[in-house]
């Protein structure tokens, strides 16, 4: 077996044109004929003993060819990959073996496609400036906290002597005409709405605003140009309302009782709960602002990196993007969809502008590890698969067998080239 040629296609795209010889060929077809002959019954033989010629006309050589193909070209493929000194970044693709070959007496051509790592360049990572959230903790944070508990913990009462306005909840009947016909999903009683809240489409809300309980009326409003329902997108409805009661929320007064109320045990007066508040929003703002310093970080290294990556490699991730991601939610991708409002081709663009962002930054990371000559010791390397062990409660041999050495130390690598361009970067906190 021996590589040929390579050729460059597209960017760190290689077709590689190999050959297995004539003689390592025709002992493979012996090897695969000694094997069927096992199987193999002619009329007046017994079985295993029927002369190859007789097997040969009554079944033809492509079963013996395409066996001993299956069992040749592995090996065939890694050979010329090492020769060629190319390192796949997946599988081989595009398997093409011309049919008009004399295998037997020539060897059998034969040639691939494969991708390999892209050559890139990152320059002025070392003190780039960063944009990240403040952790930081205002006292209009607490106050919006407050707030919020205060809305947790409200009452409603009616409201009979006023018209509506934003924050009320009206008590509703509807029904959508379109072209004067009453369309589907588009007739409730009773239906409580939150005015304000943008629950219903664009200006529906807004021509309940200043009606008053008892009250009937008419809505207009056109359904937006992306409405998930294609009758009805972009189309203009009336909708026949009648407005039976409004409600508005008391808000609870934040005061030591509320304290006590909301807060637990550890909160006697609202200080103790503002007290405690602060703390627990300065722990999640600490985690959001790494969070967010890190994602900052990783989306410039992204936007730094400088070499064309093969659109293989993004078609390759989106798509295990995709099924990773329909796992997780257990359901059709169809109904989720339908759920969210979006077409797959947009759903598909999205998840691959995703793909092509993580791709990116794990490139521009393990440059920059090259680069500064990051390495991890064997302790670090053993540390790692110990870890992945508790993480996943499995013995260390089950880890090892499953992930490459090599997987591991990319991925130290690229931990230590993301905290060595954090620790010189200039944070600027927003």
């Amino acid at each position: 077996m021996s590589f040929v040629s390579k050729e460059k296609t597209a960017p760190a795209t290689w077709k590689v044109t190999a050959h297995i010889e004539a003689e390592g060929f025709r002992a493979q077809l012996d090897a695969a004929f000694a094997k069927e002959l096992k199987k193999i019954a002619l009329p007046g033989f017994r079985p295993g003993k029927a002369p190859r010629a007789m097997v040969e006309r009554r079944y033809g050589e492509k079963f013996l060819f395409e066996e001993a193909l299956d069992a040749l070209l592995p090996e065939a493929v890694e050979s010329a990959l090492k020769e060629a000194a190319l390192e796949p970044q997946f599988s081989p693709e595009d398997l093409d073996i011309p049919k008009d070959q004399d295998w037997k007496a020539n060897g059998v051509d034969f040639t691939f496609t494969v991708v390999v790592k892209p050559e890139v360049s990152i320059e002025n990572y070392k003190g780039i400036e960063v944009e990240a959230p403040s952790p930081a903790v205002t006292d209009a944070d607490i106050d919006a906290r407050i707030h919020e508990l205060q809305h947790r913990n409200a009452r409603q009462v009616e409201v009979p002597d006023r018209p509506a306005r934003d924050g009320d909840i009206a008590l509703i009947d509807f029904r959508g005409l379109l072209d004067g016909e009453a369309f589907e999903g588009g007739t409730a009683q009773n239906h409580e709405l939150t005015l304000g809240s943008g629950q219903f489409i664009p200006g529906f809300e807004e021509q309940v605003v200043g009606r008053s309980p008892g009250e009937s009326f008419e809505v207009n409003v056109t359904f937006p140009e992306e409405y998930q329902a294609e009758h009805l997108a972009g189309k203009p409805v009336v909708f026949e309302v009648t407005l039976h009661e409004l409600k508005a929320e008391e808000l609870p007064e934040a005061d030591d009782d509320f304290a006590q109320e909301v807060g637990g045990e550890d909160c006697d007066t609202l200080d103790d709960l503002k007290a405690s508040i602060a703390k627990e929003l300065a722990e999640s703002k600490a985690k959001d602002a790494e969070e967010g310093f890190n994602h900052a970080v990783q989306d410039q290294l992204a936007a730094m990196l400088e070499g064309e990556i093969p659109s293989a490699m993004f078609d390759r991730r989106t798509q295990q993007n995709i099924e990773m991601f329909l796992e997780r939610i257990q359901m059709p991708l169809e109904r989720y969809l339908e759920i969210i409002g979006e077409d797959g081709a947009a759903f598909e663009a999205r998840m691959r502008e995703q793909s092509a962002s993580q791709i990116k930054i794990e490139l521009a990371l393990q440059k920059i590890a090259a680069l500064e000559g990051f390495t991890p010791s064997d302790d670090e390397v053993e540390a790692e698969f110990a870890r992945l062990a508790e993480q996943y409660k499995v013995p260390v041999a089950r880890v090892k067998y499953a992930v490459p050495e090599e997987d591991i130390v990319n991925d130290l690598n690229r931990t230590k080239a993301l905290d060595f361009v954090k620790a010189a970067a200039v944070k600027k906190e927003i």
